[in-house]
């Protein structure tokens, strides 16, 4: 739920955590974007975004703005991070490298997010970007404990 008691429109938090759903109330920008999670039956998360005219990038070939794909890759990082039962707060992203590796067109866009490390003091997550079969864009993310 939002600061004005409505569920925001595109996310649908069935299935999450209490930490994950902090995480997604307190990214304003989530509710811009449209942001779908949502459980698989196997109880794997599944992360879309469909594109809407507000995350055009070029209008001649309608694809995604650079900086709406790496703050979707951002946000799924950080609701993969605190699906961690041990994760208490909410994670700092301290640092960020994303890679665009071909244009994404208009569609629905799904991210794919892995821990690569989590040690004592740093969380280390690599979020890979399709559209349909198409790998768009990965991004390497890390966090703070």
């Amino acid at each position: 739920m939002s600061a004005s008691g409505t569920e925001p429109l595109g996310i649908c938090c069935a299935g999450l955590s209490e930490l994950q759903k902090q995480v997604l109330d307190d990214t304003p920008y989530v509710h811009f974007l449209g942001l779908k999670v949502s459980r698989e039956d196997d109880g794997t998360t599944c992360y879309q975004l469909c594109f809407r005219e507000e995350h055009i990038g070029n209008p001649l070939l309608r694809t995604f703005h650079g900086g709406i794909l790496a703050s979707f890759g951002e946000i799924v990082a950080a609701l993969h991070v605190v699906e961690d039962p041990g994760m208490q707060q909410q994670p700092l992203c301290t640092s960020l490298t994303f890679d665009y590796l071909r244009p994404a067109f208009a569609g629905t866009i799904r991210a794919v997010p892995r821990i690569v490390r989590a040690g004592r003091r740093f969380i280390v997550v690599s979020v890979d970007i399709f559209l349909d079969k198409s790998h768009v864009s990965t991004g390497r993310f890390i966090y703070a404990r």
